[in-house]
């Protein structure tokens, strides 16, 4: 990276250039003398500030775009904030907590099958692609397994007909050192497995024999982590490729209409709705304009499909874009793609 030849400044001017850069991050507007004079303290008057500002100026940390427009940084101005005056970077606790919640501790072959069925999605078609991930609740229950880890601790593991794994760390009572892994994993196999992932969240589960009795607490642990996982899923996370294809659209060089648009890719539940409002058979569907049922998309035209795995629909895939589509172009796609994701998610399960 080229350095940008840095004067040196004394304090008054780096604290007024700090100034300009923050309320011009803040603002987007050229930042004045006045201004800074009514915002901040600085012990002088704003004709002082001005003087300051002139200065800056002719040493390359401020440009100004208009002549009777305040002033605006420079790349010299904002590499000498970044490097001297901009301080420690951190994010505040709360943001941290969100963020922390919002990330995946892993990736799944799932999740890589998806990611790359649309990013091929979106190549081949040439617009904007989305896919949700497998239904959980219309899964079933291939193989559960229990293992103790620890003083008052057991892994759960269950393994889905689609080929995702769920897994918890339960905490035990004193109770479930007598449980023997072996038969916790028979016991929970003849309990769950080959069940609907559904049936067994909503409904209750046949009454535990006596001799089963010390199991109750972990059948019922295992459950709510099944129930978790279901509830969690009920609005499908949709993975999305190739946004650029929106943006290179002439009819997006409308400011007003192109962030209508991102704004709706950006909300994973407007998404869902779009997928979810709309029925999607076996065939291909194509939404053209005002059949949107997303007043944002009224501009765009969506072409999707549903996916099987193990003969039954588990997700949906299609591509979105300007009503001026290459519909035959974008069908064909769609459809080659929906049948290709549901063969490998099939293998993948039954692997």
């Amino acid at each position: 990276m080229r350095s940008l030849p840095i004067t040196p400044l004394d304090s008054r001017k780096q604290i007024i250039l700090k100034a300009v850069v923050t309320d011009y991050v803040r603002t987007v507007e050229p930042v004045g003398s006045h201004h800074l004079a009514a915002r901040y303290e600085f012990g002088v008057r704003s004709a002082t500030i001005r003087n300051e500002m002139a200065e800056l100026a002719e040493m390359g940390y401020l440009h100004q775009p208009h002549t009777s427009a305040g002033r605006i940084p420079s790349d010299l101005g904002y590499r000498f904030f970044v490097d001297r005056l901009m301080g420690e970077s951190s994010m505040n606790a709360q943001e941290a907590v969100q963020v922390r919640s919002k990330m995946e501790p892993r990736r799944t072959e799932v999740d890589v099958i998806i990611e790359q069925s649309c990013r091929i999605l979106s190549d081949l078609a040439r617009y904007t692609s989305l896919a949700t991930h497998p239904a959980v609740k219309n899964t079933l229950i291939s193989h559960v397994s229990i293992a103790h880890i620890g003083h008052g601790k057991m892994l759960a593991v269950v393994v889905l007909d689609n080929g995702s794994v769920l897994h918890e760390i339960l905490e035990t009572d004193s109770t479930s050192k007598r449980i023997d892994p072996v038969k916790a994993t028979n016991f929970l196999l003849r309990k769950l497995s080959g069940r609907m992932l559904e049936s067994v969240t909503s409904s209750a589960m046949e009454p535990v024999d006596e001799d089963a009795a010390d199991m109750a607490d972990l059948l019922g642990k295992v459950l709510r982590l099944l129930k978790r996982e279901t509830e969690s899923s009920e609005e499908a996370d949709v993975h999305l490729e190739g946004t650029s294809y929106i943006l290179s659209q002439p009819e997006f060089k409308d400011v007003e209409r192109l962030e209508a648009v991102l704004s709706i890719l950006e909300r994973r539940s407007a998404l869902y709705k779009l997928f979810s409002t709309v029925y999607l058979g076996r065939d291909v569907t194509v939404i053209i304009g005002s059949e949107n049922p997303l007043d944002e998309m009224r501009d765009c035209s969506f072409v999707g499909t549903t996916y099987q795995i193990n003969g039954r629909v588990a997700g949906t895939i299609g591509v979105l874009g300007p009503t001026r589509m290459d519909y035959p172009r974008a069908v064909g796609a769609v459809e080659f793609m929906a049948d290709n994701l549901g063969e490998m998610l099939t293998a993948l399960s039954v692997a």
